[in-house]
Order: structure tokens, then C-alpha cells, then sequence
């Protein structure tokens, strides 16, 4: 009895310091799909792809794979509010974006050998995509890169976001499907919560389909130069960037203190320590860490449950994923934006 004591005491004792040495932030959605105390400090895992709208696979709570006919789901009773389950397709996640073996590893078109990450997805050409073009001048001049290649980590992304490639448009089917070098439309079947079919598999919303045009986002694979648009240092340590700055006295402590904190998930952990400098990218040909491509904000892997004003209470849908922005709290503040331009 005496030995249980003394482990409860010592149990308590680490959690006691735990809670006083980590900065947790925690997100204040109530709708009945969210996940009630979930916080994020310094070092933890940025995870949750497996409840999050990247899970394609057959267990799934958003979209769900089926390789059969159209209507081919059931509601879920047995589970409250777990949605909707796929009578066929495929269990895996992963599948939809890697494999193991026969990746896809060079992208193809005018920027050859650029590497992926064991991705098991068809990639169009950087040349079927418009790059942003402000004013005529074409922003990466101020680098090396002339010609604005879309480097590969938003290569990857547009390989759904694009409004024209499938989701099941993959190399290397589960189990042994079998291998089509560069990808292929297998035929699958796509269906949303509320039962539809995803439109020829095809990522139809407005919000989600970036297109081959991108004139008119943010723009991807341009050269981060310091002083343009009131951008930082890449030396600027994250977390120090005040970011709460000039902002009414009550954002302080919104939203679980995040605004104060401004920490951002890096290469896959939540820290304190990162830089600007390490949410860049090298180019399509191997140039300096010095591009910002779609993934300096968005991490796909990232289930971000702290903003709450994308997850805000009352919300009657699906739970969404904070966009997998990288940064906890979301662009509350514009935090997102401003950790890069001083505005």
C-alpha cells in the first residue's frame, strides 16, 4: 500500500509540474463533434489526420472512399455522431497520398527531379498552373528562380486542390491493386457525411478548389524576400513575434491565450524554438531555403482544433480542421499573416 502511495505521489508530482512548465492553449469550440480540452504546448505531436477531412478511407467522418456503386453507405447508429460509414473501398489513410513502395518520387514536367515524399499520387506539370503575377512583375525575380516553378510540397497539395485531379488518381493501389507508373483514375467512388457523391471525384467546393490559376491566391514557390511587404527576418524566433501587438487589451486572453503564445506546429511538433527561416522551402531546382510554397502555413497532417472562430460554438456540422493551418489559433489577429509581415 505504502509503494502505491509513493508511485501516486510521484505520478502527481510530474503532472503537477507538467501543468506549470507547459504553455498549454486549449480550444473552446462546444458543437458536439469536438474534442473537449484539447491543448497544444511546446513539444507536442501535431497529429489527427485520422479524424480529420484528409482520412479518405472507408472510416472516415467526412469523405469516404468506395470502390462500388453510387449510394453504397450506411449511417452509423451505434456510434452518436460518428457519421457515416463506406460499405466498400478501402480502410487505409495513408494510400491517398504515399506508399511504401513504387512512389512516385520525380515530378515530371519543367521541373524535373524535384523528390516527394514517397507520394502515391499523378502530379500535373508546373506548366498547367498560372503562378501569381502581381503588377505585371513576376515576384521570385527577387531570387534566382526566373521562371516561378511551383515547387513540389504544393505541387502535392494541388494534387487535390487543383479542381482537376482525382482523388483516387494514385500510383500504387492498397493491398495488390496493383502499380500504374505516374497514377491513375481507379474508380473510385467519393461521398461527404450528408450522403452525396463528390462530383467526378473531383474537389468541387469553391473554398477547397484552388484551380489551375493562381493569380489570385497567395502565392506559392515565390522567393521570401525580407523587407518586401513588411516581411521579417528568417532569423525571427516565432514564438517571440508579438503578434498581439496594438490589439484591443482583451486579446491577450482570447481564445485560451493563443495571440500571447503564437506558436506554430514545425516539422511536426509544436515548439518555441522554430524560426521563419524554418517554415520556407527550397525551389524546384534545389535553391536556397528561401521559398514560401503551401505548406510554410498549412501542415496536412495538422488536425489544428484552436481557433475557435472556425470552430465556434453552435456550429451545427461536421467538425472542421482549422484548415491545418500550422499556426495554433488559427488567423485569429491575423496572427497567421503578421508572424511573417510586420503590419
Amino acid at each position: 500500500m505504502k509503494r502505491f502511495l509513493a508511485i501516486a505521489l510521484v505520478a502527481s508530482i510530474g503532472l503537477f509540474a507538467a501543468a506549470n512548465t507547459a504553455h498549454a492553449v486549449y480550444a473552446t469550440e462546444n458543437n458536439t463533434w469536438d474534442k473537449a480540452g484539447v491543448g497544444y504546448a511546446d513539444g507536442d505531436i501535431a497529429n489527427g489526420i485520422a479524424d480529420s477531412r484528409h482520412n479518405l478511407g472507408k472510416f472516415g467522418e467526412h469523405i469516404l472512399s468506395n470502390s462500388g456503386s453510387a449510394g453504397a453507405y450506411t449511417v452509423d447508429t451505434s456510434n452518436a455522431g460518428a457519421g457515416y460509414l463506406s460499405t466498400g473501398g478501402t480502410t487505409e489513410i495513408c494510400v491517398f497520398c504515399h506508399t511504401p513502395h513504387h512512389a512516385n518520387n520525380v515530378f515530371t514536367g519543367s521541373n524535373p527531379g524535384t523528390k516527394a515524399p514517397l507520394w502515391n499520387k499523378g502530379v500535373a506539370s508546373t506548366a498547367s498552373y498560372t503562378s501569381y503575377n502581381a503588377g505585371g512583375t513576376n515576384l521570385s525575380t527577387a531570387g534566382t528562380d526566373t521562371s516561378m516553378k511551383v515547387g513540389s510540397q504544393s505541387l502535392a497539395c494541388l494534387s487535390c486542390h487543383d479542381g482537376v485531379s482525382t482523388f483516387d488518381n494514385i500510383v500504387n493501389l492498397s493491398g495488390k491493386g496493383g502499380v500504374t507508373t505516374g497514377g491513375s483514375t481507379r474508380g473510385y467512388s467519393f461521398f461527404d457525411n450528408g450522403g452525396t457523391v463528390a462530383v467526378s471525384n473531383v474537389m468541387t467546393s469553391s473554398r477547397l478548389n484552388l484551380g489551375q490559376d493562381l493569380s489570385n491566391d497567395h502565392p506559392v514557390s515565390v522567393a521570401y524576400t525580407v523587407g518586401r511587404a513588411g516581411l521579417r527576418a528568417t532569423t525571427n524566433v516565432i514564438s517571440a513575434i508579438e503578434v498581439n501587438a496594438g490589439l484591443n487589451g482583451s486579446a491577450s486572453a482570447y481564445d485560451g491565450g493563443n495571440i500571447n503564445s503564437n506558436l506554430w506546429d514545425v516539422n511536426g511538433y509544436i515548439g518555441t524554438t522554430a524560426t521563419i527561416g524554418d517554415l520556407l522551402k527550397t525551389n524546384a531546382s534545389g535553391a536556397s531555403k528561401i521559398y514560401v510554397e503551401c505548406t510554410s502555413c498549412h501542415d496536412p497532417h495538422f488536425k489544428n482544433q484552436s481557433w475557435n472562430e472556425i470552430e465556434s460554438p453552435g456550429y451545427t456540422g461536421v467538425e472542421i480542421d482549422g484548415l491545418f493551418l500550422r499556426r495554433v489559433g488559427g488567423n485569429t489577429g491575423s496572427g497567421v499573416c503578421r508572424t511573417c509581415h510586420a503590419k
